[in-house]
């Protein structure tokens, strides 16, 4: 079609892995990735339900720490992602980026909190094998933060101290009304 935008296109280059042996390091690489990522996940939450508690603190405090604690965790996590794609790309060789050019850390660090929040901006996109690790890491950063979500659900109804609620008045008998 005349006018019509075509997409742009990841071409692999020639110094990427393919085949079986790429496909099994993606593979073995996403679930060491989820395991240590979960793994990490697990242990900071325990640590919070059980190990802070020796912490003296009041439970404003307490809520917001677990929160700020919790967050720093899915930073922690997205970094850990993030040195992954780095390596998949200069040492592994298993793909390659697309859209803007992923040439430092912090692009990196950007396209993994992008696709572990699976916000998907599309500026930057995966190829090769790289597709296969960026859609488990959306599916466990799902997981994750809706495992903290739930986490600090708990933890506010623990500790978040409620008022009681003013009650309305009844009220009157409405003369010739359903009462």
């Amino acid at each position: 079609m005349i006018g019509a935008a075509s997409p742009t296109r990841l071409r692999t280059p020639q110094w990427t892995r393919t085949g079986r042996v790429a496909i099994g390091i993606a593979v073995i690489l996403s679930l060491c990735l989820v395991l240590a990522t979960t793994g990490f996940h697990y242990s900071i939450l325990h640590w919070l339900s059980s190990g802070m508690a020796r912490v003296a603190m009041r439970p404003r405090q307490r809520v917001l720490s677990i929160v700020f604690i919790t967050l720093m965790a899915h930073l922690g996590e997205v970094v850990l992602y993030a040195a992954a794609y780095a390596v998949s790309v200069n040492v592994l060789r298993l793909g390659d980026f697309g859209g803007r050019p992923v040439i430092s850390e912090l692009d990196y660090l950007y396209f993994s909190i992008v696709t572990y929040t699976s916000l998907g901006l599309g500026d930057v996109f995966p190829g090769g094998h790289l597709r296969f690790i960026a859609g488990i890491e959306a599916l466990n950063g799902l997981l994750l933060i809706t495992w903290s979500g739930s986490f600090i659900y708990l933890a506010m109804g623990r500790l978040w101290p409620w008022e009681r609620c003013v009650q309305p008045e009844p009220p009157d008998r409405i003369p010739g009304g359903a009462g």
